[in-house]
């Protein structure tokens, strides 16, 4: 078996076991991950749909899920975060996160090569029953002394979107 095939067969494996992980949790009313392979191109929007089915109104909180290898060379990430509805933008972020602490050791939850951050994106927030939401990510990193966005990021293995009640 290739390298490359491993690879994939490794990273289906994690979403499979992350999946059963997270069923196991009530409050997640909507996750899913989308994969990079690796290496993230500036104009890929990472995009997301979902519509909540309660009985009653509640409050959200959301959350960016990354996950990186050993390839990610920052100790950072600036994210361009937009959720909307059919009708209306939402909100419309541009955040940054903190990967990796001062001495470049990554911040998050390890699993053998992969690094997973659930980085907070909004808290308390109002989302209507059945109402259709969309949200896309995109990666606004850039490269001291160069002008315009880093092309290509490097060690980007998934890119996911989760939605919780609120505690």
């Amino acid at each position: 078996m290739t390298e490359k095939k491993e690879k994939k067969m490794y990273r289906k494996l994690i979403i499979i076991v992350s999946i059963f992980l997270v069923s196991c949790d009530s409050n997640i009313y909507y996750i899913d991950y989308n994969s990079i392979d690796g290496s993230w191109h500036k104009d890929s929007l990472q995009t997301y749909n979902f519509e909540l089915n309660l009985n009653e109104k509640s409050s959200f909180t959301s959350y960016v899920n990354l996950r990186i290898n050993e390839d990610y060379m920052f100790n950072n990430i600036f994210l361009i975060v937009t959720l909307r509805d059919s009708l209306n933008i939402i909100s419309a972020d541009t955040l940054e996160y903190k990967l990796a602490d001062s001495y470049g050791k990554f911040l998050g939850k390890k699993r053998i090569n992969i690094v997973e951050n659930s980085l907070l994106h909004k808290e308390n927030i109002s989302l209507d029953n059945n109402k259709q939401y969309f949200v896309s990510i995109e990666h606004a990193m850039r490269v001291i002394n160069k002008v315009g966005g880093l092309e290509l990021l490097e060690g980007v293995v998934d890119v996911g979107f989760k939605i919780e009640k609120a505690k």
